[in-house]
Formats: structure tokens, C-alpha cells, sequence
């Protein structure tokens, strides 16, 4: 992506590419942690490529919940005859996965939805 983006939008900031993708902050943040920072065009294809890997192994670590008064359940999200059972794969777009609480599976309180979470994120996870 930040390749083709080099080649098509070269005075492009790689921060701005980013920001098309992802919240600003967020994208300044991966910016920073990625050390690739400028125009597309004065960077080298290896600090694009590492960017690149930097940023489909970036993992999201909680620090903290609000506890169990503050938990709730949902109801709707993408119906789950639109998805692959064996992937979470959107059927329409190859590409477009949805688990958890985006998927409209609902249960009775007291984990369930938790357990949904853990399980569609398992087989989305196997399937990449």
C-alpha cells in the first residue's frame, strides 16, 4: 500500500496516508513508533516496507475495564447470513471480516457474548 501510494501520491506525508485509513491521532502515533516520518517521496522502499510490517503487527493492549456495573449487551450488527460461518468473511467482499459484537448473534447475559467474541475472533484469526 505505502508503495503504491509512493509511486501515485509521492509529496504525500506518510502520516497523511495513514490518516486516510485510520483516526489522525492514531495515525500520527504509528507515525512515531514506525520512525517513518515525511514525504513518500524521500522515503526508502525498505522504511516503507518496515512501516508497512509495523503496522499489521501492532497490537492493542486494554489497560484497565470500567468493571462489570459498567458492562452492557447489544443487539444487531452485520447479519450472519452475509458471512462465511468458516471465516467471518463478509460473502459480498473478499476481504472484510466481522466478529463479535459487529455480528448480529445475541444470547442471554452472563458471558455469552464474551464466549461469541472469543469464538468468531478464533476462526477469523485461523482463516488469516
Amino acid at each position: 500500500m505505502f508503495k503504491t501510494a509512493k509511486r501515485e501520491q509521492p509529496r504525500k506525508a506518510f502520516e497523511t496516508i495513514l490518516s486516510e485509513f485510520m483516526p489522525k491521532r492514531l495515525a500520527q502515533r504509528i507515525s512515531e513508533m514506525a520512525n517513518c516520518s515525511g514525504r513518500l517521496a524521500d522515503l526508502p522502499d525498505n522504511a516503507l516496507a518496515r512501516a508497512a510490517a509495523q503496522v499489521n503487527r501492532w497490537r492493542v493492549t486494554p489497560n484497565g475495564t470500567q468493571g462489570l456495573r459498567k458492562a452492557e449487551g447489544s443487539l444487531g450488527g452485520v447479519d450472519t447470513r452475509d458471512l462465511s460461518s468458516k471465516t467471518m468473511q463478509a460473502v459480498d467482499v473478499p476481504g472484510l471480516y466481522f466478529v463479535g459484537e459487529a455480528v448480529d448473534v445475541t444470547g442471554h447475559l452472563g458471558g455469552f457474548n464474551f464466549q461469541w467474541a472469543w469464538a468468531s475472533g478464533f476462526v477469523c484469526g485461523k482463516a488469516l
